[in-house]
């Protein structure tokens, strides 16, 4: 949104360099005057700039500043001094797209020794961006930034890498800028930032220069993203950059939505990454986020947060990052319903989701776990809606579910375990289902889709293990049931007792199994406390076997166990 400190202090110092100085005498600071620099396409002036403490004399300083364009980072590392201050300075961009236009106030840098600074200050400062779209204005307030090296940064910014594995050097110890504002008059659209934070940052010079990056990114055309040489050029230059921490406080963006021109706004307290590196993040988070949006929809987060996340892999053509864990808490949704009345609204929440992912091959994971804590759909808040009319009529309200998962790939033994699923919910019951599947190869996880099918299809079911527990959602079904057929809630289970026992020996036919299934799901629905059935195929089932054998075959051939308690 803004060009950052330790840019602007690079290019204040370097843009010294192409002006003739006006030597002070004595111990008066060493001043340079009226510096105007083009470089490219855009102006820069800098009506003075004072040096104190110099530990070159005046004429070898000079020699530096009077050297042309040529290794800006070497001359840097050769300049020492107990203050250097600029006062202001300005730039002016132009193409024949827009024109850029940028004020900086009141710059100074403090005990600098070799091109390094231990600490550099700001006043801040706004930028122009004038384009046929619209104006972009942006300012930001106060800055320090410690530890500062300006020899680095100039390489960084300015230089192309010339070894493939040159190694990182620290560029910015902390830097701190209080507040930011960007109004962007195209999306009519106000983003502001309070305090960010950056800390720990280094970084190396990139396999290509940022400008030539920057204006290769500009000529992209959306109607053909896939460029692997500009794809591999991004990527070097996320894993050329490091941080021990990014975070910013108070993000809020505020403006007028496409719905008739209503305002929207968006807050999130705040936001931050973690041990950034290798173009992902040890931890990204943002808390308690909160969007009122234009269409009259509220969303709100308490905390998002993802651990050892990679994007990489998303320029490198896959379909999503690589991530060992994600957690979510305090979501909650009111949403109106487009497709009905204006009295219609979407009402959810969430209090806890979390995702686990292990044993990645290249990017996929091959073991998982997670779970959700009280997902809750209001259903009053839908009306007498298609979907929501049948659990409105069962006396539900809303719906509360809580569920958890886990699976795992084992490539020694080529299975792969899906253990358990587990799902409750609240007045009505719980399920539990585990399973284990065969002849699972690597091919399964392959990036092309066509491999990877072409190995599920080759893959088998050994085992499937399911517990029903609890009666309150069948003992509503039935109480509606007895209520809409006038009869007794005693002979409507007799009936859907013997209706699902029908039901499994026609399909399953009157085989041993099939009666023993029958059984069982008769005599939960007759007294539902606990239902379990097992399934298992030593030599597995299939996907070859479902459509060449009829289902009574399969079933007459697995090992079954059934029971009702």
């Amino acid at each position: 949104m803004r060009k950052s400190l330790a840019a602007r202090v690079a290019m204040s110092l370097s843009f010294a360099a192409f002006s003739a100085p006006s030597l002070g005498a004595g111990d008066k600071p060493l001043t340079f005057d009226n510096v105007v620099i083009t470089l490219g396409r855009t102006t820069y002036r800098i009506p003075r700039i004072e040096i104190e403490g110099a530990s070159l004399p005046p004429t070898e300083l000079a020699k530096l500043f009077l050297s042309g364009d040529a290794n800006v980072a070497a001359r840097l590392a050769r300049v020492s001094a107990r203050r250097i201050l600029v006062p202001s300075m300005s730039s002016e961009s132009r193409d024949d797209a827009r024109v850029e236009r940028a004020a900086y106030r009141k710059l100074l840098f403090e005990n600098v020794v070799s091109g390094r600074a231990a600490t550099v200050r700001g006043d801040g400062g706004e930028e122009t961006i004038e384009a046929a779209q619209g104006v972009q204005r942006i300012s930001w307030g106060a800055s320090v930034a410690k530890g500062l090296d300006l020899a680095e940064l100039a390489r960084f910014a300015l230089s192309a890498r010339s070894e493939a594995d040159a190694p990182f050097k620290p560029l910015v110890e902390e830097e701190i800028v209080e507040s930011s504002r960007l109004e962007d008059a195209r999306a009519n659209i106000v983003f502001t930032t309070g305090r960010l934070r950056i800390q720990g940052v280094r970084g190396r010079a990139l396999k290509a220069p940022p400008g030539e990056l920057v204006a290769r990114f500009k000529k992209l055309d959306p109607a053909r993203p896939d460029d692997p040489a500009l794809m591999g050029d991004l990527l070097d230059a996320l894993q050329s950059f490091e941080a021990a921490s990014i975070e910013v406080d108070d993000v809020a963006a505020n403006g007028a939505g496409e719905a008739q021109g209503q305002p929207f706004s968006a807050k999130i307290a705040h936001a931050g990454m973690r041990k950034v590196a290798g173009g992902g993040a040890g931890e990204m988070f943002f808390d308690d986020f909160s969007l009122a949006a234009s269409d009259g929809g509220k969303l709100s987060l308490k905390r998002f947060a993802l651990n050892d996340a990679q994007f990489a892999p998303l320029l490198q053509g896959r379909a999503y990052p690589k991530l060992a864990r994600m957690d979510m808490s305090g979501l909650a949704a009111d949403l109106p319903d487009p497709k009905t009345s204006e009295t219609s609204r979407i009402k959810f929440s969430v209090e806890h989701a979390h995702a686990t992912f292990e044993n990645f091959l290249e990017t996929t994971p091959t073991k998982f776990s997670g779970g959700v804590d009280r997902f809750v759909v209001d259903l009053a808040a839908r009306g007498e809606m298609q979907t929501t009319a049948h659990f409105l009529a069962l006396g539900y309200r809303e719906l509360s579910l809580s569920g958890a998962a886990a699976g795992e790939w084992r490539e020694k033994t080529s299975e792969a375990a899906l253990a358990p699923v587990a799902v409750n919910g609240e007045n009505m019951g719980a399920a539990r289902l585990s399973a284990l599947f065969g002849n699972v190869s690597r091919a399964a996880f392959s990036r092309s889709p066509v491999i990877a099918r072409a190995a599920m299809l080759t893959a088998s079911i050994k085992s499937v293990d399911l517990t029903l527990d609890g009666d309150g959602l069948l003992d509503r079904l039935l109480a509606l049931e007895a209520k809409e057929q006038n009869i007794s809630v005693e002979k409507a289970r007799a009936d859907y007792a013997k209706a699902v026992a029908a039901a499994i020996t026609t399909l399953g036919g009157n085989g041993a199994n099939a009666n023993r299934l029958a059984e069982a799901a008769s005599a939960y629905i007759e007294k539902p406390k606990r239902l379990h059935l097992r399934f298992a195929a030593p030599n597995g089932v299939n996907a070859l076997d479902l459509l060449a054998r009829k289902p009574s075959e399969i079933l007459e051939s697995l090992e079954v166990e059934a029971s009702a308690d």
